[in-house]
């Protein structure tokens, strides 16, 4: 009787684990591509209302090194302080137009993609919230 119990309380595991795993089936990273498309969706809404992306706001970002701020946005001119090795704090300012993003010298030209801003040295704003 105890053999019995055994046997039917493993086959009641193995029926809910399988059942767990049917989300398994579901393309990986499905939730990060819908994102990515409404980011997108709204970047292109932006440009088309705006004449540029819109990066002000409550918006958050990291940049190369994984320092954390926020970038102020007035119509299509930004600013935003960045931190130096030394910790001291720089303003930067800089336009948008469209979806490129031109900061002054030493910054490479940026391209907004979606959430996130790519510049031609590899260099990458990642928007954190």
């Amino acid at each position: 009787m105890a053999r019995l119990l055994a046997v039917m309380l493993m086959a009641l595991a193995f029926v809910q684990t399988s059942a767990l795993d049917s989300e398994e089936d579901r393309p990986k990273g499905a939730r990060r591509r819908a994102r990515e498309r409404a980011l997108a969706a709204q970047t292109a809404e932006d440009v088309a209302k705006n004449g540029c992306a819109q990066l002000g706001g409550d918006k958050w970002f990291t940049d190369a090194h994984g320092v954390l701020f926020q970038v102020k946005q007035d119509h299509c001119t930004i600013s935003f302080n960045l931190q130096t090795k030394s910790g001291a704090q720089v303003a930067k300012k800089g336009v948008v137009r469209g979806v490129q993003v031109f900061m002054e010298p030493p910054f490479p030209v940026g391209t907004v993609e979606g959430a996130n801003v790519r510049f031609e040295n590899g260099a990458k704003w990642e928007r954190k919230w």
